[in-house]
């Protein structure tokens, strides 16, 4: 894995980050969004409208209206039917036939097998398949928030394509699958891709991955303004990947220990089902024995109710162990002894954390949260 803070400063050295103008300015913007599309994505965005529309069939029990959705845009008002764009369109997407450089996808299919956004869907949409036998409530969990994943899959699709093809359009269609939704409407629709489970876990543990996100998105835009400096595109894309996985791997350790808390046979299928399918997310951007190891431990099918694994400290030892979980991230950065739930994680599983570094000598994603937040704030009061 790369070394964040060394990519930042080969290809950046300190790039001024004027999130705050940005915000002022983009008129048609949502303030919140923080990133304003040179190029009308609006039509790409709108597959956050399909997830939650996705979702809210899968809450409701209807799995026929749901896979019709998923699979066929029925509706036909939302995501673009042409070239791909359904749900599932999306999820089977062959990025090298596409021109895309499929590294990434092949890291995750070395984890989770070929075809394993697809048909991990389907099969727990319909609860049967590698599903067959788990409760309908594991189900529906593994089905809503694999649609996230299917997203930033897509997301990291278009990133690849604009770095190959030195094309801002693929960069802009980046953020539309990442963020969903964007025009003033944007706070009723914000379901696309890692953009709202990133906010969450920060409200979680007190980190800043989605700013983060959103600096790697701003500075890569303007990396690949003529002239191009693909370095700096490269670089970003990097950073953009390494928020997720802070994002993700704290998701993965806050469920894992909400599984071992709960009580309920129905709250324990939720946690299974949420903990490890938000681990599926970043599974092909965690260092490689790591994110076996997760996968050999957490994957709930097959699983019969009673004999869930303990997973919670298994994973925590793990990551410790591991210096650098992906793209330069350290377990220390995930900052996860702010949850609650987690204040004791050294002692219930005997491993050391240390705080996270400072801005002036950080590495890793903290080193780039950290300048993402001074840009921000910087410029925010000029």
């Amino acid at each position: 894995s790369k070394s964040l803070l060394s990519l930042h400063k080969k290809s950046y050295s300190i790039m001024k980050l004027n999130i705050a103008l940005t915000l002022l300015t983009a008129a048609a913007v949502n303030a919140d969004v923080g990133y304003t599309p040179v190029n009308d994505v609006t039509d790409h965005a709108k597959f956050g409208i399909d997830v939650e529309n996705i979702q809210g069939y899968i809450k409701e029990g209807n799995a026929t209206e749901a896979f019709k959705l998923y699979s066929t845009y029925i509706t036909g008002v939302n995501s673009r039917t042409s070239d791909g764009k359904t749900v599932q369109g999306m999820a089977t997407k062959d990025w090298a036939a596409k021109g895309a450089p499929d590294e990434i996808k092949k890291a995750y299919e070395a984890v989770l097998g070929e075809n394993h956004l697809d048909s991990y869907t389907t099969d727990a949409i319909n609860c049967d398949g590698t599903f067959a036998g788990s409760s309908a409530k594991l189900c529906s969990i593994a089905a809503t928030k694999n649609l996230h994943c299917t997203a930033i899959s897509y997301s990291q699709y278009e990133g690849e394509k604009s770095i190959k093809n030195s094309n801002e359009k693929n960069w802009d269609e980046m953020f539309a699958f990442w963020h969903g939704v964007y025009t003033e409407d944007a706070d009723s629709f914000l379901q696309g891709g890692g953009a709202v489970v990133q906010g969450k876990r920060d409200k979680d543990f007190g980190t800043e991955y989605k700013i983060a996100a959103l600096k790697a998105l701003n500075d890569g835009q303007k990396a690949v303004q003529a002239p191009v400096d693909t370095d700096a595109l490269q670089a970003a894309f990097d950073a953009f990947n390494a928020a997720h996985v802070g994002s993700f791997a704290q998701a993965t350790m806050k469920y894992a220990k909400s599984m071992k808390d709960a009580t309920e046979q129905s709250d324990i299928d939720k946690y299974f089902a949420e903990g490890y399918t938000y681990f599926r997310c970043a599974a092909g951007l965690f260092d490689a024995d790591l994110a076996t190891f997760i996968q050999d431990q957490f994957d709930p099918r097959g699983v019969k109710a009673g004999d869930e694994p303990d997973v919670y400290c298994a994973i925590a030892k793990e990551m410790a162990a591991t210096a650098d979980i992906g793209y330069g991230v350290s377990i220390n950065d995930l900052n996860l002894e702010m949850k609650s739930s987690l204040v004791n994680i050294t002692t219930d599983c005997n491993i050391t954390l240390e705080a996270p570094s400072k801005p002036d000598s950080a590495s890793g994603t903290f080193g780039y949260v950290a300048a993402a937040m001074s840009a921000f704030a910087l410029n925010l009061f000029l």
